[in-house]
């Protein structure tokens, strides 16, 4: 029987506690790099964000876990060098869509899918690599 994923949504400030709170919540937890939402579009400024952030929900929907939405800011917050999550020697964030899966008994950023979101232009080949990614993610977990 397979538990649906719970999903959680915070910015970059509220992100240490969110971060903290994980090993308190369903297993697997996975955390979603993303962008805010434009203005005046309502939609994420960031293309594949776009295309892969309802994919990535659908599936941890699916297959089980907590999922931490994370939106790094908007698109000139994100591109700044000085950004927090670039700046951070254990997360190193390069690229959104970024999904980590983080362990429950760690405290560090664990395995992550990030160029594969970026690069993908089909809604059935993210699928295939977060189905992918959360069987290790599964089994690293056993």
């Amino acid at each position: 029987m397979t538990v649906a994923g719970v999903e959680f949504e915070c910015n970059v400030k509220e992100y240490p506690s969110f971060v903290a709170n994980l090993p308190t919540l369903q297993e697997p937890h996975y955390v979603l790099y993303t962008s805010d939402l434009d203005e005046q579009t309502q939609q994420p400024w960031c293309p594949d964000c776009k295309h892969a952030d309802p994919i990535v929900e659908q599936v941890i929907k699916q297959t089980g876990g907590t999922l931490l939405k994370v939106k790094v800011g908007d698109m000139a917050a994100w591109k700044s060098k000085e950004h927090p999550f670039r700046q951070d020697s254990q997360l190193h964030l390069t690229s959104i869509p970024t999904l980590v899966h983080w362990k429950a008994d760690e405290t560090l950023p664990g395995k992550r899918l990030d160029k594969q979101l970026e690069c993908t232009h089909s809604a059935a080949d993210v699928k295939s690599a977060v189905l992918a990614f959360t069987e290790k993610a599964k089994e690293q977990d056993a």
